[in-house]
């Protein structure tokens, strides 16, 4: 079962009946420190395989999705498994993705995540093998609906990053730790990583995972994304200056 918790006001139904509810155990009580103190102490908690079975892609026929659960019963993730693992290479091909309704699903010009989606997919196909975890991180960790405002915050001039805090987040609120028991679960312990981030591969390395070598991946530098990829560089350290070398589309 997962865990679950009923709020409501104190004064509906009267403190009283609710007394006697908690006295006859018809309610069981907790602290809001308790709920909050379990929530923090399972964002990387355990994860358990729930479900998968064999999808067969465009470009990888041998492909089987895995549904991982967190321990709170909050998120899931899903472990795209990409050829047969008796014939992976060494290392293997690993891209931790967090998920992008807008550019994974639409093609969205903001941002370079549906190339990065597809670009790691073709890489697997073409070195006979790989695991993509599709993280449930949209939007750095704020959800959709945050995603959207600080978008709103964009058109008025201000960075993802200034965004994003002005909405009340820090600059990148995702969590790998869950993406590293994944690869533990799998039996995954030494990786070729396909990102630009350094803080994926500090996290996978922190982890027990050998990130062997690190391979960069580059999207298609617009008109609408370049201030998105200027701001990843200057302030979160992303290795993008090669994408950022290139000349603008539509320009």
């Amino acid at each position: 079962l997962l865990p679950a918790v009923v709020a409501m006001p104190a004064g509906t139904p009267p403190a009283s009946r609710i007394d006697e509810a908690l006295s006859t155990g018809e309610l069981l009580s907790v602290d809001v420190g308790e709920v909050n103190e379990y929530y923090t102490a399972s964002c990387d908690g355990h994860v358990v395989a729930i479900s998968e079975a064999p999808v067969p892609l465009s470009e990888n026929e041998e492909s089987r999705f895995v549904l991982f659960r967190e321990s709170h019963g909050l998120q899931e993730h899903v472990a795209i498994i990409v050829g047969n693992p008796k014939y992976w290479p060494d290392p293997l091909p690993v891209r931790l993705h967090s998920a992008c309704f807008t550019g994974d699903l639409f093609g969205s010009l903001k941002c370079d995540c549906g190339e990065q989606l597809l670009g790691s997919m073709k890489f697997f196909e073409e070195k006979g093998g790989g695991v993509l975890l599709y993280l449930a991180q949209e939007g750095r960790g704020i959800g959709l609906n945050n995603k959207f405002r600080a978008y709103t915050l964009q058109e008025n001039g201000l960075d993802t990053i200034d965004a994003d805090r002005t909405l009340g987040f820090g600059p990148d609120e995702r969590r790998y730790g869950v993406a590293a028991q994944i690869l533990h679960e799998i039996g995954i312990g030494r990786i070729e990583l396909l990102t630009n981030n350094p803080d994926k591969v500090q996290a996978m390395q922190d982890a027990g995972i050998e990130v062997v070598n690190r391979r960069p991946l580059h999207g298609t530098l617009n008109r609408y994304n370049r201030p998105y990829v200027e701001a990843k560089v200057a302030r979160a350290g992303h290795w993008l200056h090669d994408m950022l070398a290139q000349s603008t589309a539509g320009d």
